[in-house]
């Protein structure tokens, strides 16, 4: 359904935890200046550590925004549409069999959560399609825009060494790469169907370790690399240290790091950090 370019392999592996939970709430909103019916649809996953009781610290997987007018006028054709909609595993890359629901017409407070099980998975398309009859039908939207902005937010629990793990391979990557957060932001709102979700290998998240003794890695002895000098513009990409008076480690894809810096890099990590070349792991 949607042109797109394959996902970047260090993105967060979508369903791969068992402790989440899924939010659905759909709430209402009208605009003077024009008039129709315009469904917005806003879908997140969101981490966290198991041990954050508060959920104070979040690290976002995904993000994606869309927006499309639907029809109204014919409530069988309405259903179906929404039933496509919400089944696009581009748009939804992870199962809706159970979630919580809540409902929010314009100046109501908002309903109590049900609980939407897995035997009743139409009950969801059921439940938005009535909504959005609901609000056009309303008095007062006639001759209005209405708007129903539905917000599907998946909460998923990580281990707190694993979410560390994340946090401290994306503070490098910002490190390394001081556009990487935006980088990060823009690939986690564009769609990502539900095969490649199921298949992702965790790559970078998986922090698997090299198997070190195994690199082919030359230590390079105070700026001195088998006989041909370091440029002194050079430095470490992990640090951003020169290597003055200090050894430095190639690796095998010809990247050059302080020794200290790669080694402990690849205590956690099996890639290259510049250029993502794959290393021997230790199984």
């Amino acid at each position: 359904m949607h042109a797109r370019m394959a996902p970047p392999a260090w993105l967060p592996p979508l369903n791969s935890h068992q402790n989440s939970c899924i939010d659905v709430s759909i709430q209402e909103y009208n605009f003077p200046e024009s008039h129709g019916v315009l469904f917005n649809l806003d879908v997140y996953v969101d981490f966290y550590s198991e041990e954050d009781e508060e959920e104070e610290f979040v690290f976002p997987g995904l993000a994606i925004v869309y927006r499309i007018p639907v029809d109204v006028n014919d409530p069988q054709e309405l259903e179906a549409s929404v039933s496509e909609l919400i089944l696009d595993e581009d748009l939804i890359p992870f199962p809706l069999h159970d979630c919580f629901w809540t409902q929010q017409q314009l100046h109501d407070i908002p309903t109590t959560p049900d609980w939407i099980q897995r035997s009743e998975e139409a009950e969801l398309v059921r439940r938005i399609s009535d909504f959005l009859l609901l609000v056009h039908k309303k008095p007062e939207n006639d001759g209005r825009m209405v708007v129903a902005h539905l917000e599907i937010r998946k909460t998923v629990m990580v281990p707190a060494e694993e979410f560390a793990s994340w946090v401290s391979w994306f503070d490098e990557q910002k490190r390394i790469d001081p556009e990487f957060e935006s980088t990060y932001r823009n690939a986690i709102s564009g769609p990502r169907d539900r095969s490649e979700v199921y298949q992702e290998a965790e790559f970078l998240m998986a922090r698997r370790p090299a198997k070190i003794e195994l690199l082919q890695i030359v230590i390079v002895k105070g700026g001195e690399d088998g006989g041909a000098s370091v440029s002194e513009e050079e430095s470490c990409s992990i640090c951003l240290e020169g290597f003055d008076n200090s050894d430095g480690a190639r690796l095998p894809c010809s990247h050059m790091f302080h020794e200290s810096c790669i080694l402990r890099w690849l205590q956690e990590n099996h890639v290259c950090p510049l250029c993502r070349h794959e290393l021997p792991v230790d199984e």
